[in-house]
């Protein structure tokens, strides 16, 4: 009796230790949800004028080539711990900042200095955005959460509709703030999908809310394309600034290339080259308080991804990151 009592009491703490409990499991999904008064604290005051129209590489520009940098200290980081490079050579990934018309032609440039294959350019952004007259401007609110709420087909159709409908007008752009504008006299206007068009290369639009974790709909959207990305395709990938959302959707895409590869390694190669610390947990003295508990969120979220690709991967993705997560506590 007393043996049977003790196997069943191993047998439930075994059980116990095998479901992992998470805090922000369904946090992006309730960040979603939000009330028409809600969508309206967020909405956008103006156009912000973000990439003026040059030929010079825009910020943040970096390759899976470049060495790795010794980083300003980060809470949790660890300067002595030295990353692998297995893999990284080979990814075929860039990455920066939104970028002008001409500033896209400076990173194609510098993509053929290595690559004369296809190339294909990963959009991140939610907020809508474009290019007028060549330089890069975006609708610009509270947090830059416009669009929050909103469906990546909603966005897209009304971003065009929106780009398109400047053309012949005077639009004011501005900074971060209102009351900083000018006037732009509008003569051509192109979605960032009929700017890669006219050079030649691909397109592939995510619609990821600033700040934040991403999504299950774009993770799901991600792992088909990536799936589907012939191999000689070189990426590139951006989002706004070019280290948030693009230095954790790069993380996404080496767990997938390089599964073999440990998660750390990923986390603090990515950081290396110049993005993010995905494991930056929002303690640093001066942060924002809202963004402690996104920080928090994707420290804790982003090895739960690598967890479902190591399970998914060799299975073919039978469930999708959606799917999986629904399973998970």
């Amino acid at each position: 009796m007393k043996r049977s009592l003790a196997l069943l009491l191993a047998l439930a703490l075994l059980v116990s230790c095998s479901h992992q409990h998470y805090t922000f499991l369904k946090a992006a999904e309730e960040r979603e949800t939000v009330t028409a008064a809600q969508r309206e604290e967020y909405a956008a005051f103006g156009w912000r004028l973000e990439r003026r129209d040059r030929e010079a590489l825009p910020d943040n520009f970096r390759t899976c080539l470049d060495t790795f940098k010794r980083r300003s200290a980060v809470p949790g980081y660890d300067p002595d711990f030295v990353p692998t490079r297995k893999g990284l050579d080979e990814l075929k990934v860039s990455a920066s900042s939104d970028f002008s018309a001409g500033e896209l032609d400076a990173v194609l440039a510098e993509i053929r200095k290595v690559h004369d294959g296809p190339v294909t350019v990963l959009d991140l952004r939610k907020e809508t955005h474009g290019l007028l007259n060549g330089n890069h401007v975006s609708r610009f609110g509270k947090q830059n959460w416009d669009n929050i709420g909103l469906g990546r087909e909603e966005i897209i159709a009304a971003e065009e509709a929106m780009i398109h409908g400047t053309v012949g007008t005077q639009v004011e752009v501005g900074g971060s703030r209102p009351g900083r504008s000018s006037t732009l006299d509008v003569t051509s206007a192109q979605t960032e999908a009929e700017l890669c068009a006219s050079r030649g290369i691909g397109y592939f639009r995510l619609t990821v809310l600033d700040h934040c974790f991403s999504d299950p709909e774009s993770i799901d959207l991600f792992i088909d394309f990536v799936r589907n990305l012939p191999e000689d395709t070189w990426l590139h990938v951006h989002c706004q600034g070019g280290v948030g959302r693009t230095n954790m959707y790069l993380v996404f895409y080496d767990f997938l290339r390089n599964p073999d590869v440990p998660e750390k390694d990923v986390i603090y190669r990515h950081f290396n080259q110049g993005g993010n610390f995905m494991y930056y947990k929002g303690d640093k003295p001066n942060e924002e308080a809202y963004k402690v508990p996104l920080a928090q969120e994707k420290a804790e979220m982003i090895p739960v991804v690598r967890k479902y690709i190591q399970e998914q991967q060799p299975k073919g993705f039978k469930l999708t990151w959606t799917q999986w997560k629904a399973k998970q506590k």
